[in-house]
């Protein structure tokens, strides 16, 4: 049998392929509906195949009720392992919470009034009541350049904010701070 099957194997593929015309389908199709052949086809003996062709297959063919219960353990299996799956990446994402402390420098810390600011306005004071000398030319100029240097601290200082986080803003204020100084040295020299 097997030899057999291999032979029209064989056969079929050593054939030439032929494509027919459209007009032969046509013909074929107009052939087919006439009305003589329906009546032949009815003539024809009806052929029932033995029972044991019909036992051969149906032994060769899937049970039908063997493939859906496969199928129903497979579907469960892959169930099973995706809500296994989705359990063990839900438990594994929790967000970490960590926290540290950092004690500040006090160093690095700012003042809420600089000595320079207090000295200056003490003579501020002095300067109201004695007038000769602060009314000089270069003594007013130094007293504007402290004014600008205290604004400029003044900026410096709400940029920095609360937490002292830019290293170079605060050299900036310490810079301007020190200017401060020198300028209030000059003008207590000129009382």
């Amino acid at each position: 049998m097997e030899q057999n099957h291999n032979n029209l194997k064989k056969a079929l593929a050593g054939m030439r392929q032929y494509e027919p015309d459209e007009n032969l389908w046509a013909s074929l199709i107009e052939k087919l509906n006439e009305q003589r052949l329906h009546q032949a086809l009815k003539l024809l003996p009806d052929h029932e195949p033995d029972a044991a062709l019909w036992e051969l297959i149906s032994n060769k063919s899937p049970r039908p009720m063997q493939s859906a219960f496969m199928w129903w353990c497979a579907a469960s299996i892959l169930f099973i392992a995706g809500m296994l799956g989705i359990w063990t990446s839900v438990g594994e994402n929790k967000p970490a919470v960590a926290y540290s402390e950092e004690k500040a420098d006090p160093r690095l810390r700012i003042g809420a009034e600089q000595v320079t600011d207090v000295q200056y306005r003490k003579l501020k004071a002095y300067c109201e009541m004695e007038t000769i000398v602060c009314n000089r030319l270069d003594y007013k100029n130094l007293q504007q350049e402290y004014e600008r240097l205290s604004s400029a601290a003044t900026q410096l200082e709400q940029a920095i904010g609360e937490y002292n986080t830019e290293p170079e803003l605060i050299r900036q204020y310490n810079d301007v701070e020190q200017k401060k100084a020198r300028v209030l040295n000059e003008m207590a020299k000129m009382i």
